[in-house]
């Protein structure tokens, strides 16, 4: 099962487009949201991102898990 901070992690990243402002918003360090995302590619058995030398974004794969993770975060709060 796939831990509740772990979407939230995702969704972070995913509406605010950095490690740095996603960590800042979640009050977590960089290295921490790091290994979160690499936890959750783990769980899906997928890749996730397009890791590049100083820049990270989703891939075809992170945008639909990013769009389901928002989905179920906003039934979790309803």
């Amino acid at each position: 099962m796939i831990e509740i901070y772990l979407l939230e992690h995702l969704d972070a990243f995913a509406r605010l487009g950095t490690l740095s402002a996603a960590s800042e918003e979640l009050h977590i360090s960089q290295p921490a949201l790091t290994r979160s995302m690499q936890k959750l590619e783990q769980e899906l058995g997928v890749t996730l991102f397009v890791r590049e030398k100083h820049r990270m974004h989703l891939n075809d794969n992170g945008k639909l898990a990013a769009d389901y993770a928002a989905r179920l975060l906003a039934e979790n709060r309803d």
